[in-house]
């Protein structure tokens, strides 16, 4: 069990027996944790395990900004989770319109290894979140309506990647939504260690003014797991409404999750709606107030790292082992504040 324990942290349920890549435990949490925020100079939340950020790999700025996440995230002993968009670069003359062919014959091929450079290194894994959401269709370059497009961009830069043999501390986190029916957008088991999903939760999206509860939110998206068989990070998350809403919310959050064996961590979108991507129902800011923060990442008792373990590998013994406990976890995960 002792082995387990350090194993688990950051081996991403080592049981998946095909095997993700071990990676060294780098704390004795058995959940992620952090926070988005548009200040990459703010300290982190306290408690928090992960380092993030978006970033576009057209932006003449992109490779300094891996760099400095992976520092960040090296200095505090934290895994680093980029998010990977691929826009178009403006200088083609078809733009987005062409994305995945260009990206296909090679044409940004100097882009990305530059880019490589920066993320692959052997003393540090960190987690790849590319085009992310493509099942919001339109909403980015490679939100398209056809799947079969995004697999092979996808594909096509995840190749590239895994062929060099410095970037085997490289791990892909296929990320949809999570609202619609992402099924023709799966890019192949090969090419995922994680799915990440997001979860938000406005007021505003009730007729009633009410928030709908994360466990509501998330066992819409929890049959993205029972068909892959992937552990699942909540790559994004947020909630809107008043701090006694927001703090009700989160604290049931919790407790939820110790229902949900396969989630590994959560990252939470500290900041405003960016104005460029539009709500129907208005702009929402997600950023929690400071004494709320602590909801985020404050330490949580989940389910023994055996059971989690079961769960994803040999899911026909996990009911038989771990039966017995799962009312004890529930119990003990509480507010943990």
């Amino acid at each position: 069990m002792h082995k387990l324990r350090q194993l688990w942290p950051f081996g991403l349920l080592v049981g998946f027996v095909a095997g993700l890549p071990f990676w060294e435990p780098l704390g004795s949490t058995a959940f992620l944790s952090g926070a988005y925020r548009y200040s990459s100079v703010a300290e982190p939340l306290p408690h928090s395990n992960v380092e993030t950020t978006f970033v576009s790999w057209v932006d003449p700025t992109a490779s300094q900004q891996i760099a400095a996440v992976l520092a960040m995230a090296q200095g505090r002993r934290s895994l680093a989770l980029i998010t990977l968009e691929p826009f178009a670069d403006p200088a083609l003359a078809e733009g987005s319109r062409t994305l995945v062919r260009d990206v296909e014959q090679g044409r940004y091929n100097a882009r990305l290894d530059v880019l490589l450079d920066q993320l692959c290194r052997p003393q540090q894994p960190v987690l790849v979140r590319f085009a992310h959401e493509m099942d919001h269709t339109g909403q980015y370059p490679w939100s398209v309506r056809q799947g079969a497009d995004y697999v092979r961009l996808y594909r096509a830069v995840w190749q590239r990647a895994h062929q060099q043999p410095r970037c085997r501390r490289l791990h892909w986190v296929w990320s949809p939504a999570g609202n619609g029916d992402a099924r023709p957008f799966w890019p192949g088991g090969d090419a995922v260690d994680l799915i990440g999903v997001s979860v938000y939760s406005s007021p505003r999206w009730s007729r009633r003014g009410e928030l709908s509860s994360f466990a509501e939110i998330y066992d819409r998206r929890r049959w993205l797991h029972a068909q892959y068989r992937k552990p699942v990070l909540i790559a994004e998350m947020g909630v809107s409404g008043t701090t006694e809403q927001r703090r009700r919310w989160l604290l049931e959050a919790r407790d939820a999750l110790a229902r949900y064996p396969e989630l590994i961590g959560w990252v939470y979108f500290n900041a405003p709606q960016p104005r460029w991507i539009p709500l129907e129902t208005g702009h929402e800011d997600w950023t929690l107030p400071s004494a709320l923060s602590a909801l985020v990442t404050a330490p949580l008792n989940r389910p023994s790292e055996l059971c989690m373990l079961l769960h994803v590998s040999a899911p026909m013994l996990s009911p038989k082992l771990c039966a017995s406990g799962s009312g004890d976890a529930a119990a003990a995960s509480g507010p943990g504040v």
